[in-house]
C-alpha cells in the first residue's frame, strides 16, 4: 500500500483532485470533512467549549474568527483536533491496507508535520488571483480570515518544492484530468520500483 498525501494552499484545488480520485474508485480521506463531522458530535462540542472559554456557544464561524485572531487559541484547538485527525487517518489506512494506492487530503500537511504518515506527497497550486476568486465564491467568505490563513500557511513555492509531485489546477478540465491520470501512473511506477505490489 502506498499512502499519498494531497496538500496545497487555501482554495488551490485539493478537494477537486481528491473528489476526482474518489470518482475513479480510489479510497480517499479528507481531513476537512473529518473535522466537519467531528464538530457535529455534542461530546466534542462540549470539550471544545471547555477548551476555549472565550467561546460562549458552539459555532463554527465564531471558532474560525477566534482561532484566526488569537494564536494561543488556535494552538489549543490544533493540539486537541490533530490527534483525532491522526487517529482517523491511521484507521483509514488500516481499513484499506490491501489497496495499492490511498489518497488523503491534509490542508496543513507540512505545517503540522504530517509527512511521516505518507509515502508520497502531492501539492496542488494555482495563481493567487485564482485562489482568491475561488475563496470568494465560498459560503461565509471573510477577507480577514482569508488574509490570516495566508500568514499561517507556508508559501505555495515551498510546498511545491517539498512535494514529490505537483498539480497545476489553473488550467482547463481536460488538462487537469490528464495531470491527475499522470499522477496515478507515477504512483504505480513508484510502487513497482519499491516492490510494493
Amino acid at each position: 500500500m502506498i499512502a499519498i498525501g494531497i496538500t496545497g494552499s487555501f482554495a488551490s484545488g485539493k478537494s477537486f483532485v481528491l473528489n476526482y480520485l474518489s470518482s475513479m474508485k480510489f479510497h480517499t480521506f479528507s481531513a476537512d470533512e473529518f473535522v466537519k463531522n467531528v464538530y457535529k458530535d455534542q461530546f466534542i462540542q462540549q470539550q471544545i467549549l471547555n477548551l476555549i472559554p472565550e467561546l460562549k456557544v458552539f459555532d463554527k464561524i465564531e471558532i474560525a474568527k477566534l482561532i484566526y485572531h488569537n494564536e494561543k487559541i488556535r494552538e489549543r484547538l490544533q493540539n486537541f483536533i490533530h490527534p483525532l485527525v491522526i487517529e482517523a487517518l491511521l484507521a483509514f489506512k488500516q481499513q484499506n491496507k490491501d489497496d495499492l494506492l490511498l489518497f488523503a487530503e491534509i490542508p496543513l500537511l507540512f505545517e503540522s508535520h504530517f509527512e511521516c504518515y505518507f509515502d508520497l506527497i502531492v501539492t496542488t497550486f494555482c495563481s493567487e488571483q485564482s485562489r482568491l476568486e475561488r475563496a470568494k465564491m465560498r459560503v461565509n467568505f471573510d477577507q480577514q480570515i482569508y488574509d490570516y490563513i495566508e500568514t499561517i500557511q507556508l508559501p505555495q513555492d515551498y510546498k511545491i518544492k517539498k512535494a514529490n509531485f505537483d498539480i497545476n489546477t489553473d488550467i482547463n478540465l481536460i488538462e487537469l484530468e490528464s495531470q491527475i491520470r499522470k499522477l496515478i501512473q507515477k504512483c504505480h511506477e513508484y510502487a513497482r520500483n519499491n516492490n510494493r505490489y
